[in-house]
């Protein structure tokens, strides 16, 4: 049997266990909850780290399958290379750069890094990583809600992106997903304070830097990402009517110039051109050959009509793939059965309501998540062509789609409450005391610093 790396695997975890549950007290926001911060990243943490167990050392792997998570393999041949070169770790950052040459080659150069430094290139160390920014993930998840939102709010959206099945799944398999999603976390995460509280040099730092860093491993996104920053930063807060125009200015000023100097621009220009209707049928159609969940759709898409119909077809499997009709004949497709009818109900009770009461209420705070959301759902539903695919493309979605249902679900509580406490009212006084009353739910709004507000 191939050794996984078990030793080393449950050394790194325990190790970036300590240094992420430290890393979280360097903050200047957000300190009055850093416990409960903590603990949802050590159970997010945990619980990803024992699916990797049983995906790589009990067999589920093999129900699984394995067709893109075999790219971690692609690390070894660089780590054996540079211990050839016997390249200092000085030299490691400018070797890292060769990530940008190339592309989706992000994944393989981070992992060769790593197993060059712990000198483990085996696949739980891969694995143990990829837990370690999904647990991440979760706790910016919560910030960002708790910014723009109730604790009541921000607390739901920490456990559900802690415990939702598609989250802890991707973030165990040794895939791309889970840095990709904390990247994009982090990047919206600065976005969302420079648009409540102003120019600040350490997130206009840090949505410059994660928007670059996610070049290599999906440059689409990257360029979706930012555009959703300067978007909704030169947008001007409705309320406030202030704009964010020195921030959006400065993330330009450092974005463009770096993708010109290293080409990527240059690079990637081409495929830009090529994104026409032939391109996108064609690569839709590459989809569902020898993919069991390939879905074949036969919209022309070079009229508006098919277009738009490819589209809405798409964006429907994205939001709520797989159907139940879709369900039978496979094992894997079988076990997301449970969380299937459980992600129906909250977009149904949660995610709807909730988006229609942020558009209309929250609209200038909320920008930065929408605009993302749309932008990479629109390119995920005009591509559409497998139910896999588009299961595994909406966990880059799930966290900020939860922030949104969480809302809904607040929202509900809140009337639900209030009628409640209208019926007791209407009811005689010698029978109000059979109508015991909840203390009403705390409706708040975080200030700059995420601390509560009462309105």
């Amino acid at each position: 049997m191939t050794d996984i790396g078990m030793v080393p695997g449950t050394l790194l975890f325990i190790v970036l266990a300590v240094f992420g549950s430290m890393s979280l007290f360097f903050t200047w926001n957000h300190r009055h909850t850093l416990r409960s911060q903590v603990v949802l990243f050590l159970v997010a943490f945990s619980a990803r780290f024992a699916f990797s167990i049983w995906v790589y050392q009990f067999g589920l792997v093999n129900i699984l399958h394995d067709e893109d998570s075999s790219g971690w393999a692609l690390g070894i041949p660089l780590q054996r290379l540079w211990n050839l070169q016997r390249l200092s770790l000085i030299d490691l950052p400018y070797t890292l750069l060769g990530a940008f040459q190339g592309e989706h080659y992000g994944y393989r150069y981070m992992l060769g890094a790593l197993f060059y430094v712990i000198d483990s290139p085996t696949r739980m160390v891969a694995a143990v990583l990829n837990c370690f920014f999904g647990a991440l993930t979760v706790v910016f998840a919560y910030r960002i809600a708790r910014t723009l939102f109730s604790e009541w709010v921000a607390i739901r959206v920490g456990w559900w992106t802690c415990l939702l099945p598609s989250l802890v799944v991707w973030s165990a398999q040794t895939v791309k997903e889970p840095v990709v999603i904390l990247l994009e976390t982090l990047a919206l995460y600065g976005c969302v304070n420079l648009k409540r509280s102003g120019f600040s040099v350490r997130h206009v730092t840090l949505c410059a830097v994660t928007t670059l860093l996610v070049i290599p491993f999906r440059f689409y996104v990257a360029y979706i990402a930012a555009g959703a920053i300067v978007f909704s930063l030169l947008l001007p807060h409705l309320t406030r009517r202030k704009m964010s125009i020195g921030s959006a200015l400065v993330v330009v000023l450092i974005f463009i110039p770096v993708l010109l100097l290293s080409g990527v621009l240059i690079r990637h220009e081409a495929r830009f051109d090529r994104f026409d209707a032939n391109f996108i049928s064609s690569y839709r159609h590459g989809l569902t050959i020898g993919a069991g969940s390939g879905v074949e759709t036969n919209y022309d898409l070079r009229t508006n009509e098919g277009l738009a119909m490819a589209t809405l077809t798409g964006g429907a499997y994205l939001l709520l793939a797989p159907f139940p009709w879709e369900l039978g004949g496979s094992l894997r497709k079988m076990l997301t059965t449970p969380e299937l009818f459980v992600w129906w109900w909250l977009v149904v009770v949660g995610l709807i309501p909730g988006l229609w009461y942020t558009i209309r209420k929250r609209f200038s705070d909320v920008q930065p998540l929408l605009f993302f959301v749309v932008g990479l759902g629109l390119l995920y539903s005009v591509t559409f062509g497998n139910v896999g695919l588009a299961y595994r493309q909406r966990a880059q979605l799930l966290p900020w789609l939860v922030i949104v249902a969480m809302v809904g679900l607040e929202r509900r509580v809140l009337r639900r409450r209030t009628s409640n406490m209208r019926f007791v009212s209407r009811a005689p006084r010698s029978t109000r005391r059979s109508f015991p009353t909840r203390p009403q739910l705390e409706i708040s709004s975080p200030n700059a610093d995420g601390d509560t507000v009462p309105q």
